[in-house]
């Protein structure tokens, strides 16, 4: 069946007995923002939500594996620790959320509910990412400052839950492969964006357009934003 919110139709419920075990609700609730429990699709198989619009950044050190060959495995997580506890707060101060860490990648999200406040959350999490580069060189990764290349991508996307054990909020979709792809072909202590952010920011930062040949997309036209620059009016 399906839910109504606010006399609207959402998200589709299997008809399948759904998890209500307040251990459940309470797992469920630790990997999930409270106002996006609401919205939930709950069954014995998985949660689901579709987000109509959101922004994703990903954050990557630069030449972590030839870095982390040269320390051991406790200076290894004491860095990534100190890297991680300055990025989420960097989450709490510009009002973004921490999807996840993946080994030394960073992924956050700004869900946009609607349309209007899409230009607010491509501006949070650039402002994000900025912050991203002025404290990484802080953390330093085998004597050395640690450096990053930032992704950011705009677009569709679905959050959930699947599987039946150690759960985690995650997001799947197109605009999560793109955000991934502007990160991987970026430039060191740059973030590079797709074109629909460029769009909304592009009267407020400076950017330099530039092709990138992305895995599975072919070539794609980005963005590069260098931390610190604002839009030149004339």
């Amino acid at each position: 069946y399906q839910r109504r919110v606010h006399g609207k139709k959402t998200e589709h419920f299997d008809a399948r007995p759904p998890i209500e075990s307040p251990a459940c609700r309470s797992s469920f609730s630790s990997c999930s923002s409270t106002s996006r429990m609401g919205r939930l699709t709950i069954t014995m198989a998985h949660i689901s939500n579709s987000i109509p619009s959101a922004t994703l950044l990903f954050a990557d050190v630069v030449g972590f594996t030839s870095l982390s060959s040269r320390i051991s495995a406790e200076q290894l997580v004491t860095s990534l620790s100190s890297l991680v506890t300055e990025l989420d707060t960097g989450c709490e101060k510009y009002g973004v959320e921490k999807v996840k860490t993946i080994g030394d990648c960073y992924m956050a999200i700004c869900e946009s509910q609607n349309i209007a406040v899409e230009r607010n959350s491509c501006r949070s999490l650039l402002k994000m990412a900025d912050y991203i580069h002025h404290v990484a060189p802080r953390v330093r990764l085998a004597d050395l400052p640690m450096q990053m290349r930032v992704g950011m991508a705009m677009g569709p996307v679905v959050g959930g839950v699947i599987g039946t054990s150690k759960f985690a909020y995650d997001y799947w979709g197109d605009t999560v492969n793109e955000a991934s792809r502007m990160e991987s072909t970026g430039v060191p202590g740059a973030t590079q964006v797709s074109t629909k952010i460029y769009q909304h920011l592009k009267d407020e930062f400076a950017f330099e357009s530039r092709k990138v040949f992305a895995k599975g997309k072919g070539e794609l036209e980005a963005f590069l934003h260098i931390p610190g620059r604002k839009a030149q009016y004339h």
